[in-house]
């Protein structure tokens, strides 16, 4: 029995696709079952919005009472 793939992680996205050679961030051949498809396009810009719309968190200092 083979167990199933590992779960996708962002960093997957900044490589080359090891079946078809599809550049990073661009979907696969249509032949090619492993790598980026239109769902994960679609997920990975949402995420991107996301990021790009929350201001980046600022460390709040607490004095000692």
């Amino acid at each position: 029995m083979s167990s199933p793939p590992p779960p996708w992680r962002p960093e997957d996205f900044d490589e080359r696709c090891e079946t078809c050679g599809a550049p990073p961030g661009q979907l696969c051949h249509g032949w090619c079952d492993t790598g980026y498809t239109a769902a994960d396009a679609r997920a990975d810009a949402e995420r991107r919005d996301q990021a790009a719309a929350t201001p980046p968190a600022t460390p709040t200092s607490r004095s000692k009472e």
